[in-house]
């Protein structure tokens, strides 16, 4: 091989192996990205409509998890994605060993249990993390069929961008649960009401 044609063949090299580097590190993201479970067809297909949101579970060895605030948070949540809640208050005097037994029977059943709640560091960063896994079971009961689940691990940040962390304020706690549930249920898909009124075939 020539002395000419060397620099030619190491830039042909380096080219494939930074395009071989980028395909490496581009995998790992798109692996450690959730996946949702559950059956999505039978989900796409009943179109649940009235939901009921039941009380939040702290599965932490916290006793510091805002739970009226997550549900109350995944309780809007689920509006913005055009699914619609029952009255918490009325799901509450109809919530019977995990199971809703009011009448009529709702569409869905949406659970949450907190694995992992850490706020230590909401005064001095303005960070809030949590670990949950959700699910969403058709009809009232959790042994109804799963139609959708996830497993999250997510932090808000409520600084404001520049490093200063919020002011002291009984409010952060809520607003962050809820910023937490919003994106605890970014992968439910969002419902169709107008193919919730077509005929099934």
């Amino acid at each position: 091989m020539s002395a000419r044609s060397q620099p030619k063949t190491t830039l042909a090299s380096l080219a494939l192996l930074f395009a071989g580097c980028l395909g490496a590190c581009a995998a790992p993201d798109r692996k450690s990205e959730p996946t949702p479970s559950g059956s999505l067809e039978l989900l796409e297909q009943l179109q649940p409509g009235d939901i009921v949101v039941a009380p939040v579970r702290n599965q932490t060895s916290s006793e510091r998890v805002p739970l009226d605030e997550l549900r109350a948070g995944l309780s809007n949540a689920i509006i913005g994605r055009m699914y619609n809640p029952l009255d918490m208050a009325y799901v509450d005097e109809n919530w019977v060993e995990s199971s809703f037994k009011g009448s009529p029977a709702p569409d869905g059943l949406l659970v949450m249990a907190v694995t992992k709640w850490n706020a230590n560091h909401l005064y001095s960063t303005g960070k809030v993390s949590m670990e949950a896994e959700l699910l969403l079971f058709a009809g009232g009961s959790t042994t109804g069929e799963a139609l959708w689940g996830m497993q999250v691990s997510d932090t808000v940040d409520l600084s404001d961008g520049k490093g200063t962390p919020p002011s002291p304020s009984p409010l952060l706690m809520g607003e962050a649960a809820e910023r937490l549930a919003v994106k605890a249920l970014a992968s439910l898909p969002m419902r169709d009401p107008v193919a919730a009124h077509e005929p099934k075939l």
